[in-house]
């Protein structure tokens, strides 16, 4: 993944990210920063406090819940950003199922910036909720 310029491009196929014009990407791309990692490496622990999510741009994550496989997040998927959102601890174990090219984002950077720019957690929130009702169907 190429830095800040080619973003823009790659985030607009993230569905997280989809509906946000080029101001708003632009605000996003600049708390984003790009991590590499090799497969077996533990990214977020359940139960763990949220400090960050991570969008997949090659490879792919494992999901884990009390040790069971949930799901996997391959390009363009989100980890760990309904944590990060709802301030509290994470309910899934997120693994590096394969070697991963990841666009890192900060939590608290990520809440300023939806405190600075709001437009965007409008954009987001039907979204979340989405994921966060398929997120609720995995624990019961």
């Amino acid at each position: 993944m190429a830095k800040y310029d080619s973003y823009h491009d790659f985030l607009r196929q993230v569905p997280l990210f989809a509906d946000l014009d080029d101001r708003q990407l632009d605000h996003v791309s600049r708390v984003a920063t790009d991590l590499d990692f090799e497969a077996g490496r533990v990214l977020m622990r359940e139960g763990g406090s949220a400090y960050e999510l991570f969008v997949v741009a090659e490879g792919s994550l494992e999901v884990t819940r009390d040790g069971a496989h949930v799901a996997d997040i391959g390009p363009g998927g989100v980890a760990g950003e309904l944590a990060v959102l709802n301030h509290v601890t994470r309910n899934s174990t997120v693994t590096t199922k394969t070697d991963v090219s990841l666009i890192h984002i900060d939590g608290r950077e990520f809440r300023t910036l939806l405190e600075q720019v709001p437009e965007i957690a409008v954009k987001l929130l039907p979204i979340v909720a989405a994921r966060a009702s398929a997120n609720a169907d995995h624990t019961q």
